[in-house]
């Protein structure tokens, strides 16, 4: 346990329903200093904008930077839901590990990511479809241009109201995905399997071009074969295959999604075996074309579940679009409406899934 300090509390401003995503900030955020080697002992509640940070640390130029994305949402009786907190504490210290820095353990980040939430309670929004996105961070913070492990870390936590991710309504509509072979997210030894700020710098270009062609979001093949189904630029990828549902299995070029693993261990509330396979982009492709793939949506703390209703397929940069049209969502609504159910305390979680606050 650490000692955390806490500020006056602040009531936040009106704001718009269903906001820009990750843009209408809690007035608060935790910080922790970490020094390589040591155990941290204290944390502060401070107001955001006091916070400060130079142009000369370390993590602005060498990428020591991992971060998480989950949600606090407010249930029926008034108190917060937390979901499957732990499994996001104990992927945040892999991240750090992989990428040589100082880790916070499992019990320390929960410890401060219940205070937090706790603390900013009564900035949690309880409309429908809102949530507070909670974004623990970590960065290297040494004040030094060379090349090397920092010795010193600033990790952080702060909070934004959200609504839907892709809309401006609760409406959940379907979204186009471009895949596009020239297009590498991730590769084998690198970052795809953690949640590292250079991880999604990787998409930022192909995530422009598929905007250009009408695209919501990327879905990468991988980068040796160009045909396998990695992931998305922000989310997992799934298919209904028949009786299947069916996901890429985890490599370390796909990150091991929480919301992922989650829908795995309910398909059969849907009446579906779950599967985890290496996935042909062009098998799927015959597949929707002989109506044996029902349908296809990803999936993610932010989006939650996102059904897919055209894919735009891109030999290479300069080929000639080909459009891949999906009708059915079903399936991926009522996943979609379960795992909220669970989330907001609607209905009975599986053991361990939910922390209230």
């Amino acid at each position: 346990m650490i000692d955390i300090s806490l500020c006056h509390p602040q009531a936040m401003k009106a704001f718009e329903p269903h906001p820009s995503f990750g843009s209408v900030f809690t007035p608060h955020v935790l910080k922790m200093e970490l020094t390589l080697g040591s155990k941290p002992t204290s944390a502060v509640i401070t107001p955001i904008k006091d916070e400060n940070l130079t142009p000369n640390i370390s993590s602005l130029h060498y990428a020591q930077c991992i971060f998480e994305g989950m949600k606090a949402y407010r249930n029926p009786s008034g108190k917060i839901n937390l979901f499957r907190p732990e499994q996001n504490a104990e992927r945040f210290k892999k991240s750090a590990l992989k990428l040589n820095m100082a880790p916070v353990e499992p019990e320390v980040f929960l410890q401060c990511l219940q205070t937090f939430v706790d603390f900013e309670r009564d900035n949690i929004p309880d409309l429908e479809d809102h949530s507070l996105y909670l974004r623990p961070l970590l960065i290297a913070s040494d004040p030094r241009l060379k090349v090397g492990q920092s010795e010193k870390y600033l990790f952080y936590i702060m909070g934004a109201v959200v609504g839907d991710y892709f809309s401006t309504g609760t409406k959940k509509e379907t979204v186009s995905l471009m895949v596009n072979r020239d297009f590498v997210r991730a590769f084998p030894g690198g970052l795809g399997n953690v949640k590292a700020a250079a991880n999604y710098a990787m998409g930022m270009s192909s995530q422009t071009f598929a905007k250009e062609h009408g695209c919501a979001q990327v879905l990468y093949l991988d980068s040796v074969t160009h045909n396998n189904i990695d992931e998305l630029g922000g989310m997992n990828f799934f298919a209904v295959r028949g009786n299947e549902l069916v996901t890429p299995k985890l490599t370390d070029c796909i990150l091991p999604g929480i919301t992922r693993d989650s829908l795995l261990k309910l398909a059969h509330r849907v009446g579906l075996n779950p599967v985890e396979e290496t996935m042909s982009f062009d098998k799927m492709a015959l597949g929707i074309e002989s109506g044996l793939v029902s349908e296809v949506f990803a999936c993610g703390t932010a989006a939650t579940v996102q059904p897919i209703g055209e894919i735009i397929f891109m030999e290479n940069s300069h080929a000639q679009p080909q459009k891949i049209s999906l009708k059915n969502n079903k399936i991926a609504n009522e996943l979609r409406q379960i795992l909220l159910s669970i989330q907001m305390g609607q209905e009975a979680a599986p053991n361990g899934w939910i922390v209230e606050i």
